[in-house]
């Protein structure tokens, strides 16, 4: 575990080798670190790994910040994962923070679908749909869409997937309101993160935020993930030409 000072508050943020069990699931930290270095992130750049521990139960979560980077050989690892059983029954995995989509090719994409991984909802049922997040630029609008297609094409289901978007930072309001936009149009659930560890309704505005389009964020929010899950509700929105512009001046 590695403590940083922020705001001269200490942040705790966990790197070590992970393995609990409760009565239904395993969590599990095989490996740490990314080559982003992203400006809202603890995560350092140095990789580090670990072997895969005995699986013990038949619903596995990966703590890992970027799995696809940090381990080595990780088709592999993710094969033989796909390989496993518990009592006799397969074993469904997780991502809890997410795949790095911008590092997903078809042979991976593949291997994820067969090997089982996708997410468990609120409810701890699994669901084909992956966790991922997009807290950079609309930018990489056209790369994301590619993502989205690519996973179709494996057998995954839009609805299911599940997109971290990190609100109330240095990408301003205007521009996150156009990556739900994106978001809507592909019938991508959204996961709205408020920096520092904040929550939807309480939420102090910070850095070109304003208390009004934080209110207005959470509500678009909200009203985003009943459409998605609304099973033909709203057809007029989800249906209309998604137009967006990458003009956005931050850094």
């Amino acid at each position: 575990m590695q403590k940083t000072l922020v705001k001269n508050k200490e942040i705790e943020y966990h790197s070590e080798f992970k393995n609990d069990l409760n009565d239904t699931e395993q969590h599990i930290r095989l490996s740490d670190g990314c080559f982003r270095n992203c400006w809202n992130c603890y995560a350092p750049t140095k990789k580090v790994w670990y072997e895969i521990p005995e699986i013990k139960r038949n619903k596995v979560i990966f703590y890992d910040m970027n799995f696809l980077w940090a381990y080595p050989n990780p088709i592999e690892i993710i094969k033989e994962l796909g390989e496993k059983r518990v009592n006799d029954k397969v074993v469904y995995y997780d991502f809890w923070c997410g795949i790095d989509f911008t590092l997903l090719t078809l042979e991976i994409a593949k291997a994820l679908k067969k090997a089982r991984f996708g997410r468990f909802n609120n409810k701890r049922n699994y669901v084909r749909g992956l966790r991922f997040a997009w807290d950079r630029s609309i930018r990489e609008q056209e790369k994301i869409w590619n993502v989205f297609k690519m996973l179709d094409q494996v057998g995954y289901n839009r609805k299911n997937h599940q997109c971290f978007m990190l609100v109330n930072g240095k990408i301003p309001f205007k521009e996150c309101t156009k990556k739900l936009q994106v978001l809507l149009h592909e019938h991508i659930q959204v996961c709205d993160c408020w920096f520092d560890k904040q929550k939807r309704g309480s939420v102090d505005p910070m850095f070109s935020w304003k208390d009004y389009e934080c209110k207005i964020f959470g509500h678009l929010c909200r009203d985003h993930n009943e459409i998605i899950q609304g099973n033909g509700k709203h057809r007029e929105y989800l249906n209309k030409p998604c137009e967006v512009s990458a003009d956005s001046s931050h850094k």
